[in-house]
C-alpha cells in the first residue's frame, strides 16, 4: 500500500497533468494506494507528519524539491524520524528535479523500478538555523539536497515572483534570472567558521550547503558531494568580476568543472556558521524562510529513500 502526496501545482502544473498517467502505472505495477492532494503552502507537512504518526511503510511525493522539502519538514522531529520504518519515494515533475539526480531517480518511472526492486538508502539530511525575514524571529528548518544564501537565493526570489518563466523548465528559469540578478547583485561581508573554527572572512557573493550534488535545474555544483557521508560540502563565491562570473564561471558550474576556479572555495564539514553584518537572504530546496545570519548542520543517515545504487 502507498501513501501519496501530491501537489497539482509543482512544475507550473506539470504534476498535477501527471498525475493519472502515474496512478495507472502505479495500477499496472499492482500497487494499490491512498492519495492526498495539497491546496496550500504547509499541507505536504501536515500531510506527512500524519501519515508518518500512522507508521506508512512507504510515501510517495509527487512533486518538486519544494514540496519534497515540507515532507522531509513533516516526517522529522528534533533531529530524529517521526517513523522508523517509512521511507519516502519521489516522483519528480517540478521544475528543479535536482535531488532526483543525485538519487539516480530522475525520472517516475525509474523511481518505480527502485521501488519494485527494494532499492532503499538511509541519507543524511541538512537543518539549517536562521531569522525570519521581517519579524526577525529564530528559526530553523531542515533541508535534504542544498540551502544557499546570497546571489542564488535573490535569483530564486526572482524566479517565484514571475511563475510564468517556470514554463520554459529548471534550468532556462534559472539561467534567465541569474543573468539579470548578477546585472545587480553587490557582494557582502561574512565570517565562515567550520566545525568551530574560523575559515573564511570577507566579501563574498553566496555561499553553498550541499547535501545532494545539483541545484538550479541541473548545476552540477557539488560533484563529490555524498548524501550519506555525514558532511556537507561548502562552497563560497568570492567576490568576482560580473563578466568573468557570466561568461566563464556560470556555464563551469553547470558541468561542475568550477572545482578550483579564481574565487571558489571548497570545504566539507559536519556544522557551519556564518555571521553577516547585512543579512543575506536564504533559500533551501526551492523554499525561502528567511535571512543570514545562519548555522547549518548534519543529520546523519535519518532519512530512508528509494533510490537507485549509488556511486
Amino acid at each position: 500500500m502507498l501513501h501519496i502526496i501530491v501537489n497539482p501545482a509543482s512544475g507550473n502544473g506539470a504534476a498535477g497533468r501527471a498525475w493519472y498517467g502515474f496512478a495507472t502505472e502505479l495500477a499496472r505495477r499492482g500497487y494499490s494506494f491512498e492519495v492526498r492532494f495539497t491546496e496550500r503552502r504547509g499541507d505536504a507537512v501536515e500531510f506527512s507528519r500524519d501519515y508518518a504518526r500512522r507508521g506508512v511503510e512507504t510515501l510517495v511525493a509527487m512533486g518538486g524539491d519544494g514540496t519534497v522539502n515540507e515532507i522531509v519538514n513533516g516526517l522529522l522531529d528534533d533531529d530524529r524520524p517521526i517513523s522508523p520504518v517509512t521511507r519516502l519515494a519521489i516522483a519528480s515533475v517540478g521544475t528543479g528535479k535536482d535531488l532526483v539526480r543525485t538519487l539516480g531517480t530522475r525520472k517516475p518511472a525509474q523511481m518505480l523500478d527502485a521501488l519494485d526492486a527494494g532499492q532503499c538508502i538511509a541519507i543524511d539530511v541538512g537543518r539549517l538555523r536562521f531569522f525570519e525575514e521581517g519579524s526577525g524571529a529564530p528559526a530553523s528548518r531542515y533541508f535534504v539536497n542544498v540551502a544557499d544564501m546570497g546571489l542564488g537565493a535573490d535569483v530564486a526570489r526572482r524566479i517565484e515572483a514571475s511563475p510564468k518563466g517556470k514554463a520554459f523548465g529548471g534550468m532556462v528559469s534559472y539561467l534567465v534570472q541569474a543573468v539579470k540578478t548578477i546585472r545587480v547583485f553587490e557582494a557582502k561581508p561574512i565570517a565562515l567558521e567550520l566545525d568551530g573554527r574560523p575559515i573564511f572572512e570577507g566579501p563574498a557573493q553566496m555561499v553553498v550547503f550541499c547535501n545532494g550534488r545539483y541545484f538550479a535545474g541541473g548545476m552540477h555544483v557539488a560533484p563529490t558531494s555524498s548524501l550519506q557521508d555525514g558532511l556537507l560540502d561548502i562552497f563560497v563565491l568570492e567576490h568576482v568580476g560580473r563578466r568573468e562570473l557570466l561568461s566563464s564561471l556560470l556555464p563551469r558550474v553547470y558541468l561542475g568543472k568550477h572545482m578550483g576556479r579564481n574565487g571558489v572555495h571548497h570545504f566539507q564539514a559536519a556544522c557551519a556558521r556564518i555571521e553577516t553584518p547585512d543579512p543575506f537572504l536564504v533559500e533551501l530546496d526551492g523554499e525561502l524562510p528567511g535571512v543570514s545570519p545562519v548555522s547549518a548542520s548534519v543529520v546523519p543517515q535519518v532519512l530512508n529513500v528509494v533510490a537507485a545504487p549509488q556511486t
